[in-house]
């Protein structure tokens, strides 16, 4: 592409004079993406190659930096040489495609998505730069047809930033596609969707938004009209790398959000268990990566829960597609307004469904020794068990019984000294309300009087309108 020496000498280059370059008068002012990156024989410098914005003058003193991992930092070099074509010797280059030498390159971190720049440049600058220059690299120029080597090397930042653009594009050219085409770009998505899994779930760490008035990870869903009706999108939970963070907080307000890190911790199985929480307890329907627009299904992380070989009595009680609608309904809060109201509507109604197929944790303490559940998980009490149940004054004169989704919840109240009876609310409304995940972030709860539920079912049951 360009004349360098791969043996180490420069071919062309003339010695100028120092006195020829203007760097005394004005600082340099530029900034780079690394399109591509090659060593040089018997030399630990490395030539980059890419479009330069700005000057770069030979000599420059410029800065390195990867954004899309977490541990970047910046780092000074020089540029020893650069060459705006094959055999181009030059003393700068200006808004250009061209090469520089790296003095000692071997010793960065240099790679495909490397930005080069000087010290006025800005975060978001950077920023901008390494996104178009993913761009740039794996989608306009590969295709994101990538080697198992460049799989290897991507980040979370590079497979999730890359995926979208590339989805972005294939938007624009899809019609004018073979079916061999579309399937082959389906393809190289499916396989970058993979290696970004495998990379979150063996990341040290990841980084989720959390919503603080539910105090569980915030869902991401749109809703959607349609000809006659309104759809809401799966909601998905949002991750990101450590790189992420300072875009996450301009995107979501310390006010009203917290950016939590998971841990894999010394078993390595910390992020696998966050994520298994987060889709089959709390019902998200799996994760978006930095955006709405990389989503993977829960399934291609953690796999959903098999307990078609486990007695009914040791299958854990579980309301996944419950809590999922009351946490979306916790998240809108007390908003008004036309959309606000509409959602809320949407909503309610998918919860209402869920609430009429739901088992539910009443906690209790008993005196005396309870018998064991049998092969369908019932339990046959004796005529003199004394048992104490949760209750409080409900919202319309009567009593409320504190009521929990699952165990996780139930904890967060209630001590090991608390058993629990599973109970359909259908069970227990003709004598208590139902005060539904009833815990310090009460917007992640809900409460049901008998009215409610009656009106429920009939608009919603088996005999009502679905």
């Amino acid at each position: 592409m360009f004349g360098f020496n791969r043996k180490g000498k420069e071919n062309n280059i003339e010695q100028e004079n120092r006195e020829e370059h203007s760097q005394a008068e004005e600082k340099p002012s530029f900034i780079l993406g690394v399109l591509d990156v090659f060593s040089l024989k018997d030399s630990p410098d490395f030539i980059v190659v890419g479009r330069v914005k700005g000057t770069v003058h030979k000599g420059d003193t410029v800065y390195l930096s990867n954004p899309g991992t977490d541990d970047d930092r910046r780092i000074a070099a020089v540029v020893t040489a650069l060459e705006t074509g094959p055999g181009a010797a030059a003393l700068q280059a200006a808004d250009c495609d061209v090469a520089l030498r790296i003095e000692n390159g071997s010793r960065y971190p240099l790679r495909k998505g490397t930005v080069l720049f000087t010290e006025d440049k800005s975060d978001n600058d950077i920023h901008t730069v390494y996104i178009n220059t993913l761009g740039d690299v794996f989608v306009m120029k590969q295709g994101l047809d990538l080697s198992d080597e460049e799989l290897g090397m991507l980040t979370i930042a590079d497979c999730a930033e890359s995926w979208r653009m590339f989805f972005w594009l294939q938007g624009k050219v899809s019609e004018k596609q073979s079916q061999e085409e579309r399937q082959e770009a389906r393809r190289r998505i499916d396989r970058l969707a993979d290696a970004l899994c495998r990379k979150i779930l063996h990341a040290e760490a990841i980084y989720c938004i959390y919503d603080k008035t539910t105090g569980e990870p915030y869902l991401l869903s749109r809703t959607i009209k349609r000809e006659e009706n309104y759809e809401c999108t799966p909601p998905d939970i949002l991750i990101f790398p450590k790189s992420y963070q300072r875009i996450m907080r301009e995107r979501f307000p310390e006010e009203r959000f917290e950016i939590r890190r998971i841990e894999n911790g010394e078993k390595g199985d910390g992020i696998y268990n966050f994520l298994g929480t987060a889709f089959y307890l709390n019902g998200a329907c799996g994760a978006a990566v930095l955006s709405e627009q990389t989503a993977i299904a829960a399934g291609m992380l953690v796999p959903e829960p098999d307990y078609s070989q486990t007695p009914q009595q040791n299958i854990p009680v579980t309301n996944p597609g419950l809590v999922r609608w009351a946490l979306l309904l916790g998240q809108i809060g007390e908003a008004r307004g036309e959309d606000a109201d509409l959602i809320r509507g949407l909503y309610y109604g998918f919860l209402s469904r869920e609430l009429l197929k739901a088992k539910l944790l009443i906690p209790m303490q008993n005196m005396g020794e309870i018998p064991k559940t049998d092969e369908s998980g019932k339990t046959i009490l004796q005529k003199d068990t004394t048992m104490k149940f949760p209750t409080k004054q409900g919202k319309y004169g009567r009593p409320a019984v504190c009521i929990f989704t699952d165990w996780k919840r139930l904890r967060m109240v209630y001590g090991k000294d608390w058993n629990a009876l599973v109970q359909p609310v259908e069970g227990i409304i003709d004598v208590f309300d139902c005060a539904v995940n009833s815990t310090e972030f009460y917007r992640a709860g809900f409460y049901v009087s008998k009215d409610m539920f009656e009106e429920i079912k009939g608009k919603y049951g088996e005999s009502g309108n679905t």
